[in-house]
This record gives C-alpha cells, sequence and structure tokens, in this order.
C-alpha cells in the first residue's frame, strides 16, 4: 500500500466503554470496521489531561492509569470509516493520522476475513479535522541523565510544567544507539537492560512544540529527535467542571 496512513491513538489502560476496558472497546471496533490489523503498546511513563501527575509502569497501584497507545496502519478509506467510532467511544484521549508510505505488505491468502474496501460507501466528513499539530518524537537511552534524573523522565515532566497536551515514553525490548554500538541491548539480561532505548512521544499544537524544542534540543545530548506534522480526528480533553 504506497498510499497509506498510521492511525495513533492514545487513551488511559482503565478507561471503560459499552461495558468493557476501552481499548478492548475500540480493538472489536476496529474488527468491526474491517480494519486490517492493531497495535497495542502500554507507556513505561506518561500522563495525558485528566492524571497531571506521571505514571510509571514500576508503581502497581498506577496500572490501570498508564496511556495505552494503539496503532493501525490501512487505507485512507478503511481509517476513515473506523474514526466515527473513535468518536463515540473515547471521551477522554486522542487520536490522530499521518501519511505513511508500506514498502512490504504480506497479504493472508488462507480463510482470513476479507479486508477489502467497499469503496461505494460514502466517507465520513472530516474537513473539521485540526492539521496544525505536530508530534515531537526523542529516541533515547534508558541510562541517559540531565540533571541527575533519566532523561526521558525529565522530558515527560518538563512537558508536563511547559503545559503540553501530554506525553508518552515506550521502553524498547532490545537495540541499540551510538553510544554502545559494541553491544546490543537485551530487556531481561540485567547488566544489558539499564540501557534500553526509550522513545517519547509529545503531542500539541505547532506553537507548543516550537517552543519545547530549544529545551529539548539541551537536553538530548545522545539521542536523536524527530518532529513531523499530524492530522488530529479526535481530542477529547477533560472537562474542567467535573
Amino acid at each position: 500500500m504506497s498510499n497509506a496512513e498510521q492511525l495513533t491513538i492514545y487513551v488511559t489502560e482503565g478507561d471503560r466503554a459499552q461495558g468493557k476496558l476501552l481499548y478492548r472497546a475500540l480493538m472489536e471496533a476496529a474488527r468491526q470496521s474491517s480494519i486490517a490489523g492493531m497495535t497495542v503498546a502500554r507507556a513505561a511513563v506518561g500522563y495525558g489531561q485528566r492524571h497531571r501527575y506521571i505514571s510509571v509502569d514500576w508503581m502497581p497501584e498506577l496500572a490501570m492509569q498508564m496511556i495505552v497507545v494503539l496503532t493501525v496502519v490501512d487505507r485512507p478509506e478503511a481509517i476513515a470509516r473506523y474514526i466515527p467510532h473513535i468518536q463515540n467511544l473515547v471521551q477522554d484521549g486522542l487520536a490522530f493520522t499521518e501519511r505513511v508510505t508500506v514498502v512490504h505488505h504480506t497479504p493472508v491468502v488462507n480463510d482470513q476475513p476479507d479486508f477489502s474496501l467497499h469503496l461505494a460507501d460514502p466517507l465520513p466528513d472530516l474537513e473539521d479535522t485540526m492539521t496544525d499539530y505536530e508530534r515531537l518524537t526523542i529516541y533515547v537511552g534508558e541510562s541517559d541523565q540531565w540533571r541527575d534524573k533519566p532523561v526521558h523522565l525529565a522530558l515527560v515532566e518538563e512537558a508536563r510544567r511547559q503545559g503540553l497536551i501530554g506525553a508518552t515514553v515506550l521502553r524498547g525490548m532490545t537495540g541499540y544507539g551510538k553510544h554502545n554500538q559494541e553491544r546490543i541491548k537485551f530487556l531481561g539480561i540485567i547488566e544489558l537492560s539499564s540501557d534500553l532505548p526509550m522513545v517519547v512521544s509529545l503531542i500539541d499544537r505547532t506553537e507548543k512544540i516550537e517552543q519545547f524544542l530549544p529545551l529539548v534540543q539541551e537536553m538530548v545530548v545522545g539521542g536523536i529527535v524527530v518532529r513531523d506534522p499530524v492530522r488530529v480526528v479526535h481530542h477529547a480533553p477533560v472537562n474542567q467542571s467535573n
């Protein structure tokens, strides 16, 4: 699929919809919408607009407040049909799309469901989606420090201090960077697991990202920072009156 989109949805693990966990309801809606597949990942560190304090995965009492990231890659028509389900189910969260190029795709040829598109169906009107948003993706090592603190945690704290919508950190299972080219790190090997790759993601309006970027450049010494535009298709901020 050279003409494809990636849809990313951020929700809280404990949120519920239709009598079940929200992320499970979103998965079921994706299957019903003939989305070819979905990946669900749990953040290692993060905060959102409702839980403004930072949740970390080593504190079991905060488990149901952790950020869950759902990712879909499919044709724009298929994702457009799925978006109304997101808007109906997600009362507190964020969803955005971006154009991607699929360079390899092996379709299923057995008895699995047919995910072909019905192009005669009308597409939902998405003219009111927000396009002045950007994503900042920061790749660092788990042991990288800034002012005697892990840099991935410091980035999340500074993002919250500056009022960015939210931040999530995903911990890699394995990887390497320019400071440890001689060794590939593995999760579960005690002597190597303290410097696994950490991926920090921040989403906000372009002007907020612009204001935050100089601090990021100061903090990130041994990593890489990627900035790209996204199209927000659903943003359900917290009702401050609650």
